[in-house]
């Protein structure tokens, strides 16, 4: 019964709000024209969903799993565009452009990306605007960071009404872009409009596996590539 209860709780954030795409895996930098990327994005929501327990305290949390999947195109000299598919449930789609020059312009650079589409199996339509510092392309570890606002809105009669996610993040690319590892942590204001924790500050570290980097990991991954 415990573990039925365990697999309920963890089930139930992927069936609500919980599919919101926190994580940015990506820093200021557009692709350049014609060029592609993919990446792997696994995050985990501390203290996602609440639930009472058999404990004095009476109560008990656990951490919400999102996995997504995005690729990104570069468009012009200063912007790509990017397609993100959420824990499986829903495709966001965002627009980046650099703020401070063209793509491959050397040194720091600044971009504000800003995207829609739907989510949690089309009871939600995304928007997002996420503003982006990141450090030069050149170094093999690339630190970035910024702010980030998210607003989902009801498109179904049986979806509920939320509140505005707004918050920051911070990140280190380490790698090639095609290649390499980013760790970030995101931390928000992001009331539960179902009622599934108290709390309305949620703390979101994900790891991203640009290009192959992630199948490199698996079993076979190295033979692959000969």
């Amino acid at each position: 019964m415990r573990t039925f209860r365990a697999l309920v709780l963890l089930a139930l954030p992927l069936l609500s709000t919980a599919c919101t795409p926190y994580a940015v895996a990506t820093t200021a930098r557009p692709l350049a024209k014609g060029e592609r990327s993919k990446a792997s994005i696994f995050s985990l929501v501390r203290g996602g969903l609440e639930y009472s327990s058999d404990s004095s305290s009476g109560r008990g949390s656990v951490a919400v799993p999102m996995f997504d999947m995005e690729r990104r195109f570069g468009l012009d000299e200063r912007s790509d565009f990017g397609a993100r598919i959420t824990s499986f449930s829903g495709v966001v789609m965002t627009y980046k452009r650099r703020l401070d020059g063209v793509s491959d312009k050397s040194g720091a650079g600044t971009a504000l990306m800003i995207g829609g589409g739907v989510v949690n199996w089309l009871e939600h339509a995304h928007l997002e605007a996420t503003l982006i510092r990141s450090g030069d392309e050149a170094r093999s570890a690339v630190p970035y960071g910024g702010l980030r606002a998210i607003q989902v809105i009801p498109i179904s009669s049986t979806a509920v009404s939320d509140t505005p996610t707004l918050g920051g993040f911070g990140g280190l690319r380490m790698g090639e872009r095609d290649g390499g590892v980013s760790l970030e942590l995101g931390v928000f204001y992001d009331r539960s409009a179902l009622k599934m924790r108290r709390g309305d500050v949620v703390v979101v570290p994900s790891v991203t596996f640009h290009g192959g980097a992630l199948g490199r990991l698996l079993p076979g991954g190295n033979s692959r590539r000969r």
